[in-house]
């Protein structure tokens, strides 16, 4: 199943964000690329069943501080 997140993110990464460097539209693919990134990461975590914390205590404390 990795090797299949691996394949997919590695061909929509060619088309994708590609599109927009060809078009002169470099802010726009970087933009497209740290997104596709970290979509990445997190599929690929996902996939290889890794913990990730929940950001849930840290948005609480944030909440927090308004009051």
């Amino acid at each position: 199943m990795a090797v299949l997140i691996v394949f997919l993110y590695a061909f929509i990464t060619l088309i994708d964000p590609y599109g927009l460097l060809k078009q002169g539209l470099k802010r726009d693919f970087y933009v497209c690329s740290a997104l596709c990134l970290l979509s990445f990461v997190i599929a690929f975590s996902l996939v290889m069943k890794w913990d990730i914390p929940s950001p849930t205590p840290l948005i609480e404390s944030w909440v927090k501080q308004l009051n």
